[in-house]
């Protein structure tokens, strides 16, 4: 039987969710982590009850990244080799929580820096390092992921990690993701696949991010170390995600954090990216 705090806490975190729920569903409103979190537990322990972020109006793209990635791994991960999460969006405690008891392979989670929490294991294992200077072995995973990280490559990377002396304010973001995919290419063995999200729609640099239109992520799913790109799209809509063609996500916007002051380019009911591209990729 789970011990009386941690039963206070998840009816706690229950009704803060239905709260937000009631409240009409406000991004980033008092109780919408809770709701988050509820979302993707939801999806990830229910695979095939609804279409990814189907009920979810209101939460982040998180809700449609995880469920596609615990549904794409129960078909591809049945070898039970290694799997590298590149850019560490695993890395919290629901999600390793689910990951073992999904009895998945052992994750290698890389990331620029300590992140304030880890919870390694033998089933999980942290390196620090940057994306485009891995620190494996030729053909050591036998599947990558990699969720909204490629968009931060090549800029302003200081909340994760980056030292201030390592801001990148010159070169190409494109050709600096275009290194790091060769690099995730090199460290992953043939026939391999990689998992790969960004956000999606009307081109833009943030400076510390980007969203991707059809020609960036054309650039990355037409290198020829990579081959069988499958690509799904899905929009946030006001009443929950819903998945659509490339045309119909291509001027989806985003909003950025409240906190940060940043641009917001999408609708009020949207809490991040409006849109997200899904991209299946296999190693040649």
């Amino acid at each position: 039987m789970p011990p009386i705090a941690s039963i206070v806490r998840s009816l706690q975190r229950k009704r803060r969710a239905e709260s937000w729920i009631r409240n009409g569903r406000i991004p980033g409103g008092n109780g919408s982590d809770a709701a988050k979190w509820a979302a993707i537990d939801r999806a990830i322990s229910s695979p095939g009850d609804s279409p990814y972020g189907w009920n979810d109006a209101g939460l982040d793209e998180r809700v449609v990244e995880y469920a596609w990635v615990f549904d794409r791994l129960r078909d591809l991960d049945v070898s039970r080799g290694r799997i590298l999460d590149a850019g560490s969006v695993l890395n919290h405690r629901p999600i390793l929580d689910a990951w073992r008891k999904e009895g998945r392979s052992p994750v290698s989670i890389v990331t620029l820096g300590f992140e304030k929490f880890a919870d390694a294991s033998d089933e999980v294992r942290y390196e620090f390092a940057d994306l485009r200077e891995l620190p494996y072995r030729d053909s050591w995973f036998s599947h990558t992921i990699s969720l909204s990280t490629v968009e931060h490559i090549g800029l302003d990377n200081r909340i994760y990690g980056s030292a201030a002396g390592e801001v990148e304010t010159a070169g190409n973001p494109s050709s600096e993701a275009r290194r790091a995919m060769l690099e995730l290419h090199r460290v992953t063995a043939s026939g391999g696949s990689l998992l790969l999200s960004v956000p999606y729609g009307a081109a833009s640099n943030r400076g510390w991010f980007r969203v991707f239109d059809a020609e960036a992520l054309g650039e990355l799913t037409s290198l020829q170390e990579w081959a069988n790109a499958r690509v799904r799209y899905f929009r946030a809509r006001s009443d929950g995600w819903r998945e659509c063609s490339a045309a119909d996500a291509a001027d989806a916007g985003y909003n950025e954090p409240v906190n940060r002051g940043g641009q917001r380019t999408a609708p009020d009911f949207v809490a991040a990216a409006e849109a997200v591209a899904l991209v299946e990729m296999t190693s040649v």
